[in-house]
Order: C-alpha cells, then structure tokens, then sequence
C-alpha cells in the first residue's frame, strides 16, 4: 500500500505487490516504490535534416514501440461469504441427488445391511465341512479337517474384508 485512504480520499497500492498477491505463480515483483511513478521519458525528436543529407521520410518511425501489456492478475484465494454458502448449497443438493439416485447409501443402512449379511454367510460357511461330508460321502475323520480348513478362509476373508473396508475410508 502507497498511501492509506481517508473518507476524502481513496487509497493507493502499488501494483506489482497487488499482482505478487493476486498472483502467487507470478515473477517476483520490484521492490515497492515510495513515491508516485514517474511517466515514461519521451524519445529525443530526430535531428532536422541538413540540406546536404537525403532523408527518405518513410524510413522515420514515428510510431513508438507497442507497449508489451500483461495479463490481468487473476485472483486466485479466498472466496466470499457468499460463494462459500453457495459452494455448500451446491454440494447438499448433489448429495441428495446422488442418494435419490442410489448412487449414495446411508453409513446406518450400510453397517445393518452388511452385518446382515455377515452373520448369514458366517452360518452357511460354518455348514460347509458338514455337507461336503454327506455329499461327498467322506469319513467323519475328515470333518475336524475340514472345519480347520473353513476356519482358516473365514480369517482370510475377514482380514481381506478389513482391507478393503479401510482402504475404502480413506
């Protein structure tokens, strides 16, 4: 800032620090100046032409050098109040579309319906050493084995099940 503003007048900033901070990604800005900018000093007029030289007048460029312009600073920070509000609104609205829509579930609908469906599947699984017994006309001395054997998928499945339950919160 170059000069703070009163009610009888307004404020003054210095522009490339006004651009280093609405712009971060900018090159770094000249340090700040403490008096007003000085304009641009004006090119020095041609000599006049002498009677013995012959000047064409169209190799004389009047026009002086475009000026290279820079972008405006775009900012790039906090938002307003307002923008905040409707940036949440925004996200409500989607949640609730996306839930009509079943793209979403309730956390309480979900944890019911898997612990559900968990506790069902723990009783088919602990029936399996029992049937394959029966079906596949085994000895009784194969159950202790067998049952071992679904013990040990069961873990399996539950630490599998804890993987893809944790990677799926983060």
């Amino acid at each position: 800032m170059v000069t703070r503003g009163t009610k009888a007048g307004g404020w003054e900033f210095d522009l490339a620090a006004v651009r280093a901070y609405l712009d971060p990604e900018a090159p770094p800005a000249s340090p700040p100046r403490s008096a007003r900018p000085r304009p641009p000093p004006c090119r020095p007029a041609p000599p006049p032409p002498s009677d013995d030289v012959d000047v064409d007048l169209e190799e004389i460029d009047d026009d002086p050098p475009p000026a290279r312009r820079r972008p405006p600073a775009q900012h790039a920070g906090e938002s307003t109040a307002k923008q905040r509000k409707d940036a949440a609104q925004a996200a409500m609205l989607e949640d609730k579309l996306r839930l009509s829509r079943d793209e979403l579930v309730e956390a309480e609908e979900m944890r019911t319906v898997l612990a559900t469906l968990l506790s069902r599947l723990s009783k088919g699984i602990d029936g399996i050493p029992v049937l394959m017994v029966k079906r596949l006309g085994l000895d009784e001395d194969a159950l202790p084995v067998l049952r071992e054997l679904v013990d040990d998928l069961r873990g399996q499945m539950v630490i599998d099940l804890q993987k893809a339950l944790r990677d799926d919160r983060t």
